[in-house]
């Protein structure tokens, strides 16, 4: 886009979308290496679960035809004219730890673990904004449910600042979502709760980013995005509302 910079905001929380799923770093488009930490918490996933910020270290790689980020892993397919088409591994982070639920009932359930998610992304460039969609299968052994994600982001810069807000809407399968937010006939005789097999959901989301450099080798980000659950998570026993907020920020340094 003319008279912006190239530099794409990704989220490190893919799944924020039920796992919004899932936190949101600076990844530069242009090759090179990139280091840093990052720093964020996600709150309205679950009921009655302790929030605990989480503190990484963040390394980011864009080479010619392979990338890295911290919420990536794969390479590019295709990449002409504005259109980028990539096949790529992401975390899914979103879990349920019964150590961190303060509900007697909740803690009788199952841990729910991360997941890895692997599929295809497209992005398309243009004066207009970018528009992004991808389509991911979980890879783990947790169901191998899927999730398509669409979205549309505008970078605006300002002086020093880059601000990219971006809305989209993601929609997550039954088997997902019943991994997740479901409840066993098992669990549910043990905890008290009722059984609960959620369907699919369509969720929608809103983000706003800002980057910035410092000097010639640093950049800061920082990232606060909200989705509004569709009703098969908010149906669950295990949903606290109807939203989930994250707020993260890194600092990286260029190479």
């Amino acid at each position: 886009m003319p008279s912006l910079s190239p530099t794409l905001l990704r989220p490190l929380l893919f799944s924020a979308a039920i796992g919004l799923p899932l936190i949101t770093h600076a990844a530069d488009r242009n090759p090179g290496v990139q280091a840093g930490i990052s720093a964020g918490a996600t709150s309205g996933a679950y009921a009655h679960y302790d929030v605990k910020p989480l503190v990484v270290p963040s390394i980011a790689w864009q080479g010619e035809r392979f990338f890295a980020s911290p919420g990536s892993l794969g390479m590019y397919l295709y990449k002409r004219e504005g259109l980028r088409l990539s096949a790529a591994v992401t975390p899914y982070t979103l879990r349920f730890k019964t150590d961190d639920v303060n509900d007697p009932q909740l803690r009788r359930l199952h841990s729910r673990q991360m997941s890895a998610m692997a599929g295809i992304n497209g992005e398309y460039s243009a004066d207009w904004g970018i528009v992004e969609a991808s389509v991911m299968r979980e890879i783990t052994g947790h169901g191998g449910g899927m999730e398509s994600r669409l979205h549309y982001s505008y970078p605006i810069q300002a002086g020093r600042f880059t601000w990219v807000p971006k809305v989209g809407v993601v929609h997550s399968s039954a088997r997902l979502l019943d991994y997740y937010y479901g409840i066993t006939d098992e669990e549910a005789l043990r905890s008290g709760l009722a059984a609960y097999n959620p369907g699919s959901a369509t969720s929608p989301s809103l983000q706003i980013a800002v980057s910035t450099p410092l000097g010639t080798k640093w950049r800061a980000t920082g990232v606060v995005a909200n989705q509004w659950f569709g009703d098969a998570v908010k149906d669950s026993p295990m949903a606290r509302r109807g939203t989930q907020t994250s707020a993260f920020i890194s600092l990286m340094r260029s190479f």
